[in-house]
């Protein structure tokens, strides 16, 4: 038996929220495993790109847009293909988390959250899949969390969000799978990044998380990019259609 090499080479990857924190580790880390990168995001990408240009001397395209806009969530798709002539993998990464207890949510709350998390990453697998379709080939890694499967208090609109996410995942890799596309979901648990960096100022929040994990320690964005690299390649290529959690043991409590 001959075990395949885990590399992108050869494959062009499209990740949205690739502006900081875990989006810009697996931009990074595509493009060390030998990926052309294309990033989408609504603030700057500058630092995404001249990190990966020092570390592999590859150049990312840079893709400013809104997941809640469906013309740039489409624009996006259309500008990678016609840089790259193809796309691979698309990462729906980009996301929000706004903690609401049920009282204090508003409309606006649940609107925004799930334009983001689910509305703007179905689209975006649609408008993925039109040129995967025709190639009979691709992966589509949506970004879930530990909250696809179990709930948070105070959280509910998230938690309807991933959990909603999860599933919409299966139903597309059922029907995309006679198109040979693979969709998967990858649960990160808690992960030190700009979005949660306040939160985990205070010790006891901190404390409280470390409690969750059974190893006793949060992700470090860095820490989940080699499992999204794995599920990219064709080294995972009967890995479709299910959830992969990064999250320390949390979910085995």
């Amino acid at each position: 038996m001959q075990i395949p090499e885990i590399t992108l080479k050869e494959k062009v990857v499209l990740i949205t929220g690739g502006s900081r924190g875990a989006g810009a580790a697996y931009a990074l880390a595509c493009a060390k495993a030998g990926a052309e990168v294309a990033v989408f995001a609504r603030g700057s990408l500058n630092n995404t790109g001249k990190n990966v240009k020092k570390e592999t001397g590859k150049d990312v395209l840079p893709i400013n847009g809104d997941m809640r806009n469906l013309a740039d969530v489409e624009r996006m798709v259309e500008e990678t293909v016609k840089h790259f002539g193809k796309l691979d993998v698309l990462v729906n990464n980009a996301g929000i988390c706004e903690s609401r207890s049920l009282l204090e949510a508003t409309e606006e709350d649940w609107d925004s959250t799930l334009d983001v998390n689910l509305k703007g990453v179905f689209f975006a697998c649609k408008y993925a899949a039109r040129h995967m379709i025709p190639k009979r080939s691709g992966v589509i890694i949506n970004i879930g969390s530990e909250v696809s499967h179990v709930g948070a208090a105070e959280e509910a609109i998230y938690c309807a969000s991933k959990g909603g996410l999860f599933i919409m995942s299966q139903a597309l890799a059922l029907e995309l799978a006679p198109h040979n596309i693979r969709v998967v979901t990858l649960c990160p648990g808690p992960i030190n990044t700009d979005m949660t960096a306040e939160w985990l100022k205070d010790p006891a929040n901190r404390e409280k998380l470390s409690k969750i994990s059974i190893l006793g320690r949060i992700n470090e964005p860095e820490d989940l990019a080699p499992t999204l690299v794995l599920l990219a390649s064709d080294a995972a290529r009967n890995v479709t259609g299910c959830s992969w959690s990064v999250d320390c043991g949390a979910l085995a409590k």
